[in-house]
């Protein structure tokens, strides 16, 4: 199952602040429920299996510098709980995901592959 998903927001990230925990809630709802809609949207190519791993390819922004392989596996904890609603597992099931790093796009962007182990 491959999911096209949005470049994560910088409070997803473990360095991201915000004054307020209820603004990173509402990121964290929103990448959750783009995540869960995606792979309701792939179900029927979701893999068979309980152990999952996904596999992570970042497209970062044009200008910056690229994160580090753990910061970016961190920040897709949304996104992968998203996935598991989707597909009625416990997200405890998934391995760590792979981190992989593409070209960069504008605006960024992360490919998300499902994988059974």
């Amino acid at each position: 199952m491959r999911l096209e998903l949005p470049f994560p927001n910088k409070l997803l990230w473990p360095n991201g602040r915000t004054r307020s925990p209820h603004a990173k809630a509402r990121v964290v709802k929103k990448h959750k429920a783009w995540a869960h809609t995606a792979a309701l949207a792939e179900r029927a190519s979701a893999p068979a299996g309980e152990h999952l791993q996904l596999v992570a390819t970042f497209s970062c922004k044009p200008a910056g510098p690229l994160p580090d392989k753990d910061n970016a596996g961190a920040s897709l904890k949304a996104y992968q709980d998203g996935i598991a609603a989707a597909l009625g597992v416990d997200d405890r099931h998934f391995a760590q995901p792979v981190v992989l790093f593409g070209a960069r796009v504008k605006g960024g962007a992360v490919t998300v592959e499902v994988r059974a182990l």
